[in-house]
């Protein structure tokens, strides 16, 4: 049997929280999942995402419940701002002993039921989220590189209080869902089964585990209207699409039940980086029994890629970062006479606030022109030809979603070089 420590006994005191080292943060933030949340008790496809979206009324059927263990009780969030600070330097010490001899005798089925130590563990959190900035900024001579790793460490503190205050424990069921979109004018509706896997608390990067309203929205407006949206090579050459963060797969199905429905030839290919995405992701593809390559794809260093004439993309900008590495990624894999769709939430709070503007910042604006740089020579860069605002649907999307911008973006000369 593994033996843990209580976390009183090793959470670093808030009182002097500028001076605890990022590994010693992480450290903590790992022995308090480890306790509450051991990777081992989670079944072997959950990962991480965030809320569930529920799938638009009319295209949803017998959601069906896959029921996971759940853990007894509730925990009061207190809001208090703990000190941390128990006692004198020498008193901390001999509280380290003494919880070091203590720990071979501490059951962790016991330490998790203990609510004093659970309320601990969750003040100690609040209060780390909320003098966050005092720590990132600690080091005045540091790396830009160091406070990117703090900010990382107060989300993962920030996923891990979510977890303990219960805010996804709705959550926590896998859902197989229906989904069924209408296809052109009164065509059959193109009907797509998928596995949408709970959020785990011990990984922010998995988001793709679950189908998010965005891609909800975009695949029914591409099955409505199949021409508006793909780009049908003429001649024998097969149509290549390839969908940038792919999660579920639901955008690489439905093109992939569109095209074949068109007799179009083509070659479709899903991309994720997380492990567990992509096993959920091969699992859908097989479930709907479609022609779909999944391939690993690491955003920030990405290899030569094959030319495409479609790329996709639904809510994949989670950092500031995202865009531009997208931005890459599309620069190497698009055709000159290809589009890249790409469709982003946009969410009026939280720590993805605003992001569907760096967009806008990454991509220039074609229906206006952009400048020419010194020494343009005709070069044709990649801009918004067009973009489009979508309101909310009832029934569809989390609470801080507000809208839907979509974006079609393609090669484009600059105004001074047409």
């Amino acid at each position: 049997m593994t033996y843990f420590r209580a976390p009183t006994s090793f959470l670093p005191p808030l009182s002097i929280l500028s001076t605890h080292t990022t590994a010693s943060m992480q450290d903590a933030l790992q022995e308090l999942k480890d306790l509450y949340f051991p990777a081992a008790a989670l079944p072997p496809k959950r990962t991480g995402s965030k809320n569930a979206v529920p799938a638009l009324k009319q295209d949803i059927s017998d959601t069906i419940h896959v029921p996971r263990p759940k853990r007894t009780g509730r925990l009061n969030h207190s809001d208090d701002v703990p000190d941390s600070g128990y006692a004198s330097e020498e008193d901390e010490a001999e509280m380290e002993g003494e919880s070091e001899s203590e720990a071979e005798g501490l059951d962790p089925d016991v330490l998790r039921s203990d609510e004093l130590e659970r309320n601990f563990a969750i003040r100690w959190l609040t209060g780390l989220i909320k003098r966050s900035d005092t720590w990132i900024h600690a080091l005045d001579s540091a790396p830009e590189q160091e406070e990117h790793i703090r900010l990382a460490v107060i989300e993962e503190a920030s996923k891990l209080l979510a977890r303990f205050s219960g805010d996804d424990e709705q959550q926590e069921d896998a859902l197989t869902r229906q989904f069924m979109f209408p296809f052109g004018a009164g065509g059959k509706p193109i009907t797509i089964e998928l596995n949408d896997a709970p959020l785990a608390p011990t990984d922010h990067t998995s988001v793709g585990l679950q189908s998010w309203a965005s891609a909800i929205i975009f695949a029914e407006r591409f099955c409505a209207n199949p021409t508006r949206y793909m780009s049908i090579p003429q001649g024998a050459a097969p149509l290549r699409v390839l969908e940038l963060g792919a999660g579920t797969g639901l955008l690489s199905i439905a093109t992939a039940r569109l095209l074949d429905r068109m007799g179009v030839d083509a070659t479709i290919v899903a991309t994720d980086y997380h492990s567990a995405v992509l096993h959920n992701l091969l699992q859908n593809v097989k479930t709907n029994n479609v022609s779909v390559q999944i391939e690993s794809l690491d955003w920030s260093r990405p290899p030569p890629l094959e030319p495409c004439d479609v790329i996709l993309g639904a809510d994949v900008v989670y950092h500031p970062e995202h865009a531009k590495w997208i931005k890459d990624c599309v620069e190497k894999a698009l055709k000159k006479g290809g589009v890249f769709w790409l469709i982003i939430a946009m969410r009026s709070s939280g720590r993805h606030e605003g992001l569907w503007e760096t967009v806008d910042d990454v991509f220039p604006d074609g229906e206006c022109g952009f400048s020419r740089n010194e020494g343009c020579g005709g070069e044709m860069k990649l801009a918004v030809l067009h973009k489009e605002d979508v309101g909310r649907r009832e029934g569809i999307g989390r609470a801080d979603e507000v809208g839907y911008r979509l974006f079609e973006i393609r090669w484009l000369p600059c105004r001074y070089c047409r």
